[in-house]
């Protein structure tokens, strides 16, 4: 019997006075409703981008919270934007080339000071505040945060002087509660209207920004390709909208929120209060110490308030706190003292346990969004920021296709039109072929890994092109910055030549000679 007929064929009857094997003994456990584990009964209906939808405002609004009030959250938006888009953001190389397969350096100039003149403040936004590398940090912190970040895109004369500008959204402008079937296949889902094949045609906004989720006001329907939409697509299966990355961390954050509060509320009325003093039940009040003296009066209001004031004073007070000091408790007082143990040491492991979950969820490394460097050492930094950087270049290059790479051929087709580039528009095509190139890292251990790099080129299993790009810089920079360099030295007669190739040599010290040969 083959494989298809021993999973989905008819069992075979029992043997006489035998019975039927058990139903779901193979079956996945971890498919079944637990209690323990707090599994529920979930049908096959079950779909990721309606529960995303559902819980998409919620989402958002707790991430917004804690990124107002949780630190190592604000600290993990610090660490994308440093890491991911870096100080000078994600720089364009051009890569046009000629028809014998060279690169045509001429075009490629005058696209790339074309592409960083527009990226100046005031002329890529049109609200004029923000340089392109701002907008690549907001873009990224925003789609971290809310989980989707909205830019539209704007073509024409009044558009700055290349004719193009972004206009930076909320996530809240768009109608995620709108689903709507239409017709020739075509449907709106989360407020994203799709064709038959799932390809986004428009977004259905709201004109102005809504100060509260719910609020309703006057919609329009914006073309796909004005609009820049910007998640992570990889937790869901064709989907329309992302959700904040720290889903499943945000829980968890709150909780350590709360706990620390709790704890720091605790430790600071400890600090405040030293105890407490008691009465016993047998003390006679007529003979306790520091009774005043008190003089008849004739009013019954003025013995009422004699009587306030004379009990008032005859509680003891410990006023003045004085080192060697040994105070007399009055007759028939105690005192006990407030010494609350928490928090205690059992304090930091738990944080430590609960920031290494949050961690791992938001894939970053622990000693850089805690920065506990306690038990670090060489191997372990490597090993963390190794993985680390890994996921940095994935932001780096999504960051680089999905936003930088979306706006970059609109840009050109203006740019060309405004003549801020003038390159024939009939070879816009060629022209539109660039690179992205992120911010380097430098390494844990930079003696070892030069050492590295300059056997790999001597072998030839590894390029300068590539050496260049770990250090987030392209090898045409590198070479331009050498001849800029060498003129500069040579306007001023030095050398430049000479000059490396001493500090390349070896010096040996002076009380060592050179070895004699045979």
């Amino acid at each position: 019997m083959g494989v298809f007929s021993e999973i989905f064929g008819r069992r075979k009857p029992p043997a006489q006075g035998g019975k039927l094997p058990g139903r779901g003994t193979r079956k996945y456990k971890a498919a079944r409703p637990d209690r323990l584990v707090k599994f529920k009964l979930m049908g096959l209906n079950s779909s990721l981008m309606r529960d995303a939808q559902e819980d998409l405002l919620g989402l958002v609004s707790h991430s917004r919270e804690q990124s107002q009030n949780n630190d190592y959250l604000k600290g993990f938006y610090s660490h994308l934007r440093r890491n991911v888009v870096g100080r000078a953001g994600l720089q364009i190389k051009p890569v046009a080339r000629l028809a014998n397969g060279d690169l045509d350096r001429d075009s490629n100039r005058l696209i790339r000071d074309g592409f960083l003149a527009w990226s100046r403040k005031g002329i890529c936004t049109t609200c004029g505040k923000f340089t392109f590398a701002d907008s690549q940090r907001i873009a990224l912190t925003a789609a971290a945060r809310d989980g989707n970040f909205l830019a539209r895109k704007y073509s024409g004369p009044e558009y700055g002087p290349f004719a193009f500008q972004l206009q930076h959204l909320d996530i809240t402008m768009l109608d995620v509660e709108l689903n709507k079937e239409l017709d020739r296949g075509h449907y709106i889902l989360a407020g994203v209207e799709c064709n038959g094949v799932d390809r986004p045609v428009a977004y259905h906004m709201f004109k102005h920004n809504r100060s509260s989720y719910g609020g309703r006001g006057e919609r329009i329907r914006i073309p796909a390709n004005e609009i820049v939409h910007l998640y992570l697509p990889y937790d869901q299966t064709a989907p329309v909208i992302g959700v904040p990355w720290a889903h499943t961390a945000l829980r968890r954050m709150a909780q350590m929120n709360s706990f620390e509060e709790a704890a720091l509320a605790n430790a600071v009325f400890g600090a405040q209060k030293m105890g407490f003093y008691t009465r016993s039940v047998d003390a006679d009040p007529e003979e306790e110490l520091g009774t005043a003296e008190r003089t008849p009066t004739n009013g019954a209001a003025e013995d009422v308030l004699e009587e306030e004031y004379y009990e008032e004073e005859e509680r003891p007070r410990l006023e003045e706190m004085e080192a060697g000091v040994l105070e007399e408790l009055p007759q028939g007082y105690d005192f006990k003292a407030f010494d609350p143990a928490y928090p205690n040491g059992e304090m930091a492991p738990f944080i430590k346990i609960m920031l290494r979950a949050v961690c791992t969820g938001l894939d970053v490394a622990y000693s850089s969004l805690s920065s506990d460097l306690e038990n670090a050492n060489f191997s372990s930094l490597r090993a963390g920021l190794g993985e680390e950087r890994e996921q940095w270049g994935v932001l780096q290059g999504w960051l680089a296709d999905h936003y930088c790479g979306a706006i970059f051929p609109d840009w050109l087709r203006m740019a060309m039109l405004s003549r801020q580039v003038r390159l024939p528009l009939t070879q816009r095509a060629r022209f539109a072929a660039v690179e992205w190139t992120g911010r380097g890292w430098q390494s844990v251990n930079p003696k070892d890994d030069a050492a590295a790099n300059k056997s790999n080129l001597e072998m030839r299993i590894k390029s300068p092109q590539e050496i260049a790009s770990e250090r987030g810089r392209t090898l045409e920079d590198i070479y331009d910055d050498f001849a800029e360099a060498m003129a500069l030295a040579s306007a001023r007669g030095i050398d430049l030549e000479q000059v490396l190739a001493a500090t390349g040599k070896a010096v040996l010290p002076a009380d060592k000679e050179q070895p004699e040969e045979d």
